[in-house]
């Protein structure tokens, strides 16, 4: 079976996500990588066999709407429930998915002089 490999990285997205009464009010980015693993929809003989049609394969920039969509839709205390929110939502879109890991930072909580130091990661394997 052939896959195609899909990464956005660096995505970078203000929200009011957080327990903190700091990060509620005046809220915080966040920076979040996405890496998915998929089989298109025709027949890649493995991957001799090319296809120029978007349809065959998932639009990165619709991708990038939904994790946008799904960051936004509403808020979180924690950032493993929003990260899961936006794994379900990328599952429901596109049922092609094997394989899909979100990371998801919070560059600007510092805590004894460290910074950019709190990192989540979620994965769904099928």
């Amino acid at each position: 079976m052939s896959k195609i490999i899909l990464k956005l990285e660096k995505l970078n997205f203000f929200g009011f996500h957080g327990v903190n009464q700091n990060e509620i009010k005046k809220g915080q980015n966040f920076i979040l990588d996405l890496f998915l693993e998929y089989t298109p929809s025709h027949n890649l003989d493995l991957l001799v066999k090319t296809s120029d049609d978007l349809e065959n394969y998932i639009d990165y920039i619709e991708l990038y709407d939904l994790v946008k969509a799904s960051f936004n839709q509403k808020r979180f205390n924690l950032i493993e429930a929003l990260g899961s929110q936006i794994i379900e939502d990328i599952k429901k879109k596109y049922k092609s998915i094997l394989y899909l890991k979100l990371a998801i930072r919070k560059p600007s909580i510092a805590i004894d002089g460290n910074e950019d130091f709190i990192n989540m990661e979620i994965e769904y394997k099928k």
